[in-house]
C-alpha cells in the first residue's frame, strides 16, 4: 500500500520531460544572444524529434566517438540526445536519468540506440545521422 502512494507521488516521465525542456529552454536563453533566442525557443517549445535535436542542438557540440561525453565540450549522438534532456556533459549522477529520458523519447520513436550509436562511431556527422533518420522513419517533411 505505502509503495503505490509512492508511485503515485512520482511525476510521470513526461512531466520530468516537460520540465527538463523548460529547464533547457532557459538556459539556452541566459547563454544565447539575443537574435537567436528567439529562433533556438521557438524550436525547443515544440516536441522535437530525434533528428531535429541532433540537427539543432548538436550545433552546439564538437562530435566524438567511443564515449557520451570528453568534458571539453565534445559529444556522441547518445550524449547530445542527453544534454538535450539536461544533462552537464560531466555529473554522474545525473547522467543516468538523462539516459533513460533520451531512451525513452528514442524507444517513443521507435529507434535503436545500438545503431544511433553505431553511425556515431562509423564516422556519419549527427546531420548525417539525422538524415538517416528522416529516411528511415519517414519524417523528412515534418522535420524540415
Amino acid at each position: 500500500m505505502a509503495q503505490q502512494q509512492l508511485i503515485k507521488q512520482e511525476p510521470s516521465v513526461s512531466q520530468i520531460l516537460r520540465t527538463y525542456k523548460k529547464q533547457l529552454t532557459q538556459n539556452i536563453e541566459r547563454h544565447t544572444d539575443g537574435s537567436n533566442i528567439s529562433t533556438m525557443s521557438q524550436q525547443l517549445n515544440q516536441e522535437s524529434s530525434i533528428s531535429q535535436i541532433l540537427r539543432i542542438y548538436g550545433k552546439q557540440f564538437r562530435q566524438i566517438r567511443k564515449q557520451y561525453a570528453d568534458g571539453l565540450g565534445g559529444r556522441c549522438v547518445m550524449g547530445v540526445i542527453m544534454s538535450y534532456y539536461g544533462w552537464d556533459g560531466k555529473c554522474i549522477t545525473t547522467a543516468e536519468r538523462r539516459l533513460y529520458a533520451a531512451l525513452v523519447a528514442l524507444r517513443q520513436a521507435g529507434i535503436s540506440k545500438e545503431l544511433l550509436i553505431e553511425l556515431n562511431d562509423s564516422g556519419a556527422t549527427f546531420e548525417e545521422i539525422a538524415d538517416y533518420l528522416d529516411r528511415t522513419h519517414g519524417l523528412a517533411n515534418s522535420n524540415r
